[in-house]
């Protein structure tokens, strides 16, 4: 029953879509969703999920999938975190109001392209007024792909170490916390009491009752895993709210555990 739970949530959060933005309120903070586009995915990528997970989870053999980045608003400042892959990404940002160069900081999850997309075209940095922010491990793992396109902010960017067991304050109201495994430096963000957790998920409604099924994207499955279980019992242990990059709209939820190594994660209204 609870996986049942878990996917009318999921799959009713895709239906009532109906826009690529969707704002979030912390105590000093907007955090709001820009959206690169929902979809139903296949299973093929799993690892780990057994006939009697996909019977529970997808019986369909897809599961909700999602693109998202997201724009921080707070004291003043314009914050992306990560930019998708660049396809609506600036319409998006458009309807908050705020230009390219209007974008004070762009903190980076991890250089796989559906996150670092958005930063260059045309030959060019998108965001020419914006720092970037990027964990040392992170940044010595980077493809020649990713290389060519951080040459474009080489001038205004900061790498970092990110906190071990706790976040590390980055700047102002936002710290940084490891979350290795999906990459060798992928990083997860505070703001507030709001997680963004980058890659920590992909398939929700699975991952969330079953949080040891990985995916093939990541580099490290085993460690993926060990960090997955280890930031769901935090984010619950301190209470927190969670956005993340595949998260299917809103891309902002609320988790609980469901008693039996799972979670439940409910999308905020």
């Amino acid at each position: 029953m609870k996986q049942i739970l878990t996917l009318v949530a999921l799959f009713g959060a895709m239906a009532l879509q109906a826009q690529n933005t969707f704002t979030y309120k912390t105590k000093n903070a907007e955090i709001i969703l820009l959206s690169e586009g929902q979809r139903a995915s296949n299973l093929n990528n799993l690892i780990g999920a057994t006939e009697e997970i996909i019977a529970q989870t997808a019986p369909d053999k897809t599961y909700p999938g999602a693109t998202n980045a997201f724009l921080i608003r707070s004291k003043g400042k314009n914050i992306l975190a990560d930019t998708g892959v660049g396809r609506e990404l600036f319409k998006n940002l458009e309807t908050t109001g705020v230009r390219p160069e209007q974008i004070d900081a762009i903190i980076i999850t991890h250089l796989h392209g559906d996150h670092i997309g958005g930063l260059v075209a045309e030959g060019k940095a998108i965001f020419p007024n914006a720092k970037l922010y990027l964990s040392n491990e992170e940044f010595k793992s980077a493809n020649e792909n990713a290389k060519k396109i951080l040459g474009f902010y080489s001038d205004n960017m900061e790498l970092f170490e990110p906190g071990d067991d706790k976040p590390s304050k980055l700047f102002s109201n936002i710290s940084a916390m490891k979350g290795y495994g999906h990459t060798p430096g992928h990083t997860l963000y505070f703001v507030d009491d709001l997680i963004i957790w980058g890659d920590l998920t992909h398939a929700m409604a699975i991952q969330m009752p079953f949080p040891k099924v990985a995916i093939s994207y990541d580099t490290n499955p085993d460690e993926a895993v060990k960090t997955r279980l280890r930031i769901l019992e935090y984010i619950v242990k301190n209470n927190l709210t969670a956005a993340g990059m595949h998260i299917p709209y809103p891309g902002i939820g609320t988790l609980k555990s469901d008693g039996n190594g799972g979670y439940i994660f409910t999308p905020v209204k």
